[in-house]
């Protein structure tokens, strides 16, 4: 038996001799200069960007060309491998369309059902209009319910595996922003209910349906949709960023999230799901007509952009048509990326992450294309943090002032006037309201900013706390001098009456 074994390793090895003999020098020669540029690019970004760990891969015509990781986890400080599992993000939601689809192909559901013909208990706010959202208005992001919405009740932690129902249940008090089909809102909140309807539709758990027929039929063995299994695989925490600095990261894994954004993946396994969407592998999760349909989009988002089940396509029907999708989490970014012309595919995954830094990892993708493209990449983007100096600058001048003011105080220079009773309490109502203030500008719940930008939440709540301090010492201007006023003219009442 041991002959056979040896004999077969014997005749493969020379086949791979013989073909590397038989391939022009000139083509070996390329694709090890091209790996090589892809290193020092990618090694580059990573240390420009203060990225602790990474898992890179790309495809090409069904084969893996290129594979290559860099640092560490989070906890333990683990050495990255392509079997490393990383949080992917809202490529979560490419995985929940895909779940979508094969229900759909077993005729379990309707693509333009009504989800409340599935969850009789369903509702929103607006009943009414609420009842008319349909599975395909979920898949597109079309239902009415707002991106504001979404990131309200996503990266809460959730511990329980199985809270998806009760958290949908909370969506009694939500409102709508648009009506069902009118429009385009990129929001979390669709895919969250799109996990409940699978678990209402298979009477399982989500986590369980998924592993059982997406990540098993796909060979995606360290892929999750719960942290127990996750813990298991080998997944840590990442890290976020403050000033553009890693830190480990406080933020939980969301079990309640998984179907919008906290499943998990490696490299290996996104290497899998590529060759999957690539149409060149045997596979037996879905009938040709339904993968077809699965990567075939639903609502045009835009001019040269559409969006389908969980998936994004750029630039269709052109030599640059792009079937992707970008993933971000308080402490994860990820991309995975497939382009059917070329039939080059791709996967970046990254352990750090902040909400300022996120237009920086689809630069990476893009260089890493125009690489294989034979193209110059852009320049590598630099992360300033210039939101967070400016808060800084704010809260020194507000130290200063303070300091100004208890110096001119102390000698007696600050005189009484009605403009320091209007300027402490003028103050004193913008510390109030500066946070609920910065959360409306920017549009983002002030929960989505304190885990995906800890610094700017954290300089902003010092910066607040020191805008009331100086109100309130502001107020104490005119009452000091009322008092000292008053003491004097008690002293004078007195030197008269002696």
């Amino acid at each position: 038996m041991r002959k056979i074994y040896r004999i077969t390793a014997i005749l493969l090895s020379s086949l791979f001799t013989f073909l590397l003999t038989c391939m022009p020098p000139s083509i070996i020669f390329a694709q090890q200069d091209l790996k090589s540029s892809i290193d020092s690019y990618v090694k580059t970004f990573l240390e420009e960007q203060k990225i602790p760990g990474a898992s890179i891969a790309l495809v090409h015509e069904n084969e893996i060309f290129y594979v290559n990781e860099w640092g560490v986890t989070g906890e333990t400080k683990t050495a990255v491998t392509t079997q490393t599992p990383f949080i992917i993000g809202s490529i979560s939601k490419s995985f929940t369309g895909l779940a979508i689809m094969k229900l759909i192909e077993e005729n379990l559901i309707n693509l333009e059902d009504p989800i409340k013909n599935y969850m009789p208990w369903f509702t929103l706010k607006d009943r009414q209009p609420s009842s008319k959202i349909t599975i395909k208005q979920l898949l597109t992001h079309t239902s009415g319910i707002s991106t504001y919405t979404g990131l309200s009740i996503a990266d809460k932690g959730t511990i329980h595996v199985g809270a998806l129902k009760n958290e949908v249940k909370k969506f009694s008090k939500i409102g709508l922003s648009s009506q069902p089909g009118e429009k385009y809102q990129y929001s979390s909140a669709n895919y969250l209910l799109l996990g409940a309807l699978i678990e209402e539709v298979t009477n399982r758990p989500f986590s369980e349906y998924m592993e059982e027929h997406i990540f098993l039929p796909l060979k995606m063995k360290n892929a999750s949709a719960n942290e127990y299994s996750a813990i298991e695989k080998g997944y840590e925490g990442g890290f976020q960023s403050w000033f553009g600095y890693p830190f480990e990261s406080t933020v939980a894994y969301d079990n309640m999230g998984a179907s919008y954004g906290y499943m998990t993946a490696s490299a290996d396994d996104l290497i899998h799901y590529i060759q999957f969407i690539s149409k060149q592998t045997t596979q037996d999760l879905l009938t040709d007509t339904s993968l077809d349909s699965y990567l075939s989009p639903l609502h045009n988002t835009r001019k040269d952009q559409s969006y389908g089940f969980g998936l994004r396509i750029s630039d269709q029907g052109t030599d640059n048509e792009m079937i992707w999708h970008s993933g971000s989490t308080p402490d994860f970014h990820a991309e995975v990326f497939y382009m059917p012309e070329t039939t080059w595919g791709g996967v970046i995954l990254t352990n750090k992450n902040h909400i300022l830094e996120e237009g920086s990892l689809p630069a990476l993708k893009k260089g890493i294309i125009s690489l294989v493209n034979g193209e110059s990449p852009e320049p590598i983007p630099q992360y300033i943090p210039i939101i967070p100096f400016i808060l800084l600058g704010m809260g020194l001048a507000c130290i200063i002032l303070s300091i100004s003011v208890i110096l001119k105080l102390k000698t007696g220079k600050l005189q009484y006037r009605l403009f320091w009773y209007i300027s402490g309490i003028t103050l004193i109502l913008l510390s109030i309201s500066a946070i609920p203030l910065f959360s409306f500008v920017a549009g983002v719940p002030w929960q989505s900013i304190t885990v995906f930008a800890p610094d700017i939440a954290f300089l902003t709540k010092v910066l607040v706390l020191l805008i009331a301090l100086n109100g309130l010492l502001f107020i104490s201007v005119p009452v000091k001098q009322k008092i000292k006023f008053i003491s004097i003219e008690r002293r004078v009442k007195i030197e008269k009456a002696v």
